[in-house]
């Protein structure tokens, strides 16, 4: 078996672990996932050349449909063809980490995604789940800190992305009662994402707050699945788009990134 098929293998277990994690079995996860990262190569690439252009591990579709159009529509992008590879290692990683934080073990969550990082650095995942570890170990400054750095979309971060790290500077800025710049992160975040509830509950409690309120626990900057009308490459809500069938999953595309997926990007679907 080649480290590809092995990868692919793991990535499967890595799938089971999570809906092992989404019905509560938190023991039976972590001991996949834990045979998991015992594969882990010493040298882990995240992408490969080759005859056919250049294959890329990505975590799913809405990863994979963002790097395609954001290379179509910035210029700082170089068109090529894709192949999108099944991602295991960063993902066990990542996911041991969630548990961990689940289950308040937060120095063994930074550690995991710490480990799970450094195999992909692009990915501003782990800075997220990284700082709800230090947020809920009173680290609320260098919860900040990581968050500050995803500061613009890119090929590995998307717009749904942006509007998260946004919103986690607004939670950890009100922690340490920087209220009005709290504020604007949180509006910052609904310039991407205008309706999210999260973002418009914060700013009700910051005014809460400045009227001597009682304050509440930390909250978790926690991700929503995609809906079908918002754009899957840009995170945009739209009202007339495309919906396509991504292996066997519907994906709401809007018209804007439609446009920009012709046939050469989508025939390297797997």
């Amino acid at each position: 078996m080649t480290s590809s098929d092995t990868e692919a293998a793991d990535a499967a277990r890595v799938d089971a672990a999570v809906q092992l994690i989404g019905t509560e079995a938190l023991d039976a996860a972590e001991s996949l996932l834990l045979s998991v990262i015992a594969n882990t190569p010493r040298v882990y690439a995240n992408s490969l050349e080759t005859t056919g252009g250049l294959s890329i591990k990505f975590w799913g579709q809405q990863e994979f449909i963002h790097y395609v159009t954001w290379h179509e529509r910035d210029p700082r992008g170089t068109p090529h063809s894709a192949v999108w590879l099944k991602n295991a290692y960063p993902r066990a990683y990542y996911y041991l980490g969630f548990l961990c934080v689940k289950r308040k073990q937060f120095a063994r969550a930074i550690d995991f995604l710490d480990k799970g990082r450094a195999l992909e650095p692009t990915n501003p995942k782990f800075k997220f789940e990284t700082a709800q570890a230090l947020l809920s170990s009173g680290r609320m400054a260098e919860a900040l800190a990581l968050y500050e750095e995803v500061t613009e979309i890119g090929p590995y971060t998307s717009a749904r992305d942006l509007a998260m790290a946004r919103r986690g500077r607004g939670f950890a800025l009100i922690e340490i009662g920087r209220l009005d710049k709290a504020e604007l992160a949180f509006k910052a975040s609904l310039e991407i994402e205008p309706q999210n509830r999260l973002a418009l509950h914060e700013l009700g409690y910051i005014d809460h707050l400045r009227r001597d309120g009682a304050r509440k626990p930390p909250e978790r900057v926690a991700t929503t699945p995609p809906r079908m009308t918002e754009c899957h490459a840009c995170g945009k809500p739209f009202k007339n788009g495309v919906v396509l069938m991504v292996d066997q999953s519907p994906v709401g595309v809007c018209k804007a990134c439609a446009a920009r997926l012709n046939k050469k990007w989508w025939q390297f679907w797997k």
